[in-house]
Formats: C-alpha cells, structure tokens, sequence
C-alpha cells in the first residue's frame, strides 16, 4: 500500500487509513497493535470490532468494544428475516450511543485514537463521522480501518491527507513509530 502522495505545500496529517480487504489475512491486526501500544502505556481511546460466532463457527453479531473501559456496543444482531433478505442489521441507535466512547477519547486528548469503523453508515455521511472528523480537527492521531472498496471515498473526504496503511501491525508500528519522531 502506497502512502498518499501530497503537494510540496500540504503537510501530512496524523491520521491513517488501515485499508482491508476480504483477503487481509490479520483482521485483528488493529486489537493486536492496540493492546501492544496500550501494555507500553500508550494511552489509545477508541472503538474496536469484536465479530461474535456461536460453537460452530456461525457469525452471531457484531459488538464494538470501547478500547478504554472495555463497554460493548451491540451493533449487529442479525435476525433471521434479515439473513434471508440479505439486509442490513444494524442497530443505528447502538451505534449512536457508541458515539459517546470517542467523544470521550477526544475530550481526553488520548495519544491515538483507533477505529474499526468506517461502514456504510460512515460513507453516507452519518455514523461516527463527526466523531471521526473531530478527531482529525483536534490533530490527534487517529488509525481508522477502511475497507478497499470505500478507500476513494475515504480520500476524498480526508482530502488526501493523511496516509493509506497495509492492514498489518507493521505497518501501523512504523506508522506510530514515524508520528513519534515528527
């Protein structure tokens, strides 16, 4: 993954994308990277998925896990009309309330904020972007996962500013290790 190319006059932003896809092979690369960053006494604030799987291996739902206090937020409890009909499950009003773990993270001015969070509610405007874009304005670091297909918009909305990660505790390591040296 090539990082964003910026004009001679744009200065680079602390923000990163963590762009996925179906065949990244570590999902839990960002948990993993958070919980090292956090055992080194990093302080993160932020929101990561955990998927949930009954004893067969069937996915169950979805939960956000607030990175610091550890709250989970239901976002997705798949019924079975909406597994037939191939919709949506996702409870927008869950969703509004895990807004409260960023706000707090921002209002905290934590050394990084992480997301695991950038859907289809995000791309259309709502979800946690004001959240997300709060972030970005307070210029505190921030490593949100974004799924290839939805890198063009990212760019777009984030004015290319920031940089395009592979989704790998590497590459976020060199990425954390490169803002501490800034």
């Amino acid at each position: 993954m090539n990082n964003a190319i910026l004009d001679e006059d744009q200065e680079q932003l602390p923000f990163a994308a963590a762009v996925y896809s179906r065949a990244t092979e570590d999902r839990k690369a960002l948990a993993t990277f958070t919980s090292n960053l956090r055992a080194a006494g990093v302080k993160v604030g932020g929101l990561l998925q955990e998927e949930l799987v009954d004893g067969g291996g069937c996915r169950m739902g979805i939960d956000l896990v607030d990175v610091e206090t550890g709250s989970r937020f239901p976002i997705n409890r798949p019924t079975k009309e909406n597994m037939d009909s191939k919709s949506c499950s996702m409870d927008t009003n869950v969703l509004a309330d895990s807004t409260e773990a960023l706000r707090q993270a921002i209002q905290d001015k934590v050394d990084l904020i992480v997301l695991e969070k950038f859907g289809e509610q995000e791309q259309n405007g709502g979800g946690l972007n004001d959240e997300i874009l709060s972030a970005i304005a307070e210029n505190i670091p921030l490593l949100i996962a974004v799924p290839e297909t939805a890198l063009e918009l990212w760019t777009e909305r984030s004015g290319g500013l920031g940089v395009n990660l592979d989704h790998d505790v590497k590459s976020f390591e060199n990425w954390w290790q490169q803002l501490q040296q800034d």
